[in-house]
C-alpha cells in the first residue's frame, strides 16, 4: 500500500516531538547528590543596536540561578563594538563584568573580561550555520586575590526555520549549538575548561525580536549540570532609511 510522503509540516511536528521527548527524558538525571546539580535556569536578554551599515553595538545581561526561579548563581553584563565586514561576518571587541555567588557558604567571585571575536554565518539549504571564535582575557577575583587567565572558545550553531524557508516575522525555529572552552597560557590551569550543548525551540515574532525556550547541558571536569534557558533578543536599527 502506497503512503503519501511526509510533508514539511509533518516533519516539523515530528522533530518538535522528538526534541521534546529527548530533552524531557534526561531531566530526571539532573537530580544528583550534590545540590549544585539541581536543575536551574538562565534568564538572558540581548540586543544589537545597528548604528551604521558596518557598525553596531551588542549588549547582553544574564541572571543565572542555581535552582529554577530561586538562589542566584551569577549576574553578568556584556557589551561589544562590532564591525560587519560583510553581510555574513563580523569582528567584535567586547567587555564583560560578572559576579558569581556560591551555592552555599563560600567566597563571592567577580570577573572582568575583555574579548575579541570573529563570527561567520552561511546558509546550507534551509539551516543557517554559524561559526563563532572568541579569545578572552580574564581577571578573576576571589578572596581578595586576582588571577589572570586566557581562554579560547569555539561555538558551532545551527538555526533551522520550521514553518518558513528563511527567518522572518512569524517564523518558528529550532536552535542548536555546541561550544568548547579551552584555557591557554598558564601551566597552573587545565586546558579543558568546559563544554556547553544547547537545544531550543524559538519564535521570531517580529523582524527585531525573538524568544527561545531551551535546555543547556554544561560539563566541566568537576561536574556537569542542566539549565533551562529563557532567551529574549531585541534588535534596534538606527540607520537612516
Amino acid at each position: 500500500m502506497l503512503r503519501k510522503p511526509l510533508s514539511w509540516h509533518g516533519c516539523q511536528r515530528a522533530m518538535a516531538a522528538v526534541l521534546a521527548c529527548g530533552w524531557l527524558g534526561v531531566l530526571p538525571a539532573t537530580a544528583a547528590a550534590n545540590p549544585e546539580n539541581e536543575l536551574g535556569d538562565w534568564l538572558i536578554w540581548n540586543g544589537t543596536v545597528r548604528v551604521a551599515d558596518r557598525w553596531s553595538v551588542f549588549t547582553e545581561a544574564q541572571l543565572r540561578l542555581w535552582e529554577v526561579a530561586s538562589n542566584v548563581n551569577e549576574v553578568f553584563v556584556r557589551a561589544a563594538g562590532q564591525y560587519h565586514s560583510s553581510e555574513n561576518s563580523l569582528v567584535a571587541l567586547g567587555y564583560m563584568r560578572s559576579r558569581v555567588e556560591p551555592f552555599a557558604a563560600g567566597e563571592e567571585t567577580t570577573e572582568d573580561r575583555i574579548y575579541e571575536q570573529f563570527s561567520l554565518k552561511n546558509r546550507w539549504q534551509r539551516p543557517v550555520i554559524e561559526h563563532r571564535f572568541r579569545v578572552e582575557q580574564r581577571w578573576v577575583e576571589e578572596a581578595d586575590v586576582t588571577n589572570y587567565k586566557n581562554r579560547f572558545r569555539y561555538r558551532l550553531q545551527v538555526t533551522l526555520p520550521l514553518n518558513q524557508p528563511t527567518m522572518g516575522p512569524g517564523t518558528r525555529f529550532l536552535n542548536f549549538y555546541d561550544e568548547l572552552f579551552l584555557n591557554f597560557g598558564s601551566n597552573k590551569t587545565d586546558t579543558f575548561d568546559q563544554n556547553r550543548l544547547y537545544g531550543a525551540y524559538g519564535w521570531q515574532f517580529t523582524e527585531q525580536a525573538n524568544l527561545q525556550l531551551g535546555l543547556l547541558w554544561k560539563a566541566t571536569k568537576r561536574q556537569d549540570f542542566w539549565r533551562l534557558q529563557i532567551f529574549y533578543t531585541h534588535n534596534f536599527d538606527l540607520r537612516k532609511r
